[in-house]
């Protein structure tokens, strides 16, 4: 299978899984209702699929790194790549002490997932521009 055309659906799960996990996280504190298992189990949905779309990402773009070294906003899209990656392992450790630790970090917990889910537009925008301003429009 080619890679390249596995990075698009594993992008997407991993915006829409920490966005839906946000909203969640939102709802609860409006219904001052504790985080669960559910809410759990989205956090590490959403530490898995932002993961593995980098994983994607990184094997994806080796077959057309020469193309990409002419897209202006590519080192850009591949450093927040890395860096969401390890931004979302940090909200999932943050989840994980959740339940153990200090209320605070709810609210630690909820503004790096904020954050998280704003990057991620950033970067998907990005990405939109590296394949349709740059990869089709351009034939690069």
């Amino acid at each position: 299978m080619d890679l390249i055309k596995l990075h698009p659906p594993l992008v997407h799960f991993a915006i829409a899984f920490p966005l839906m996990t946000l909203i969640m996280d939102l709802y609860y504190r409006f219904k001052k209702n504790s985080p669960n298992g559910l809410h759990a189990l989205l956090t590490y949905l959403s530490v898995i699929s932002v993961l593995m779309a980098t994983v994607s990402g990184i094997l994806a773009h080796e077959p057309i790194e020469d193309k990409l070294a002419s897209v202006p906003v590519f080192p850009f899209h591949q450093s927040l790549g890395l860096f969401l990656a390890l931004w979302f392992l940090a909200i999932g450790a943050v989840r994980f002490l959740m339940d153990r630790g200090p209320g605070s970090l709810r609210n630690i917990y909820t503004v790096l997932l904020v954050l998280g889910v704003l990057l991620l537009f950033v970067q998907g925008r990005w990405g939109g521009i590296i394949v349709y301003d740059y990869l089709l429009k351009k034939g690069l």
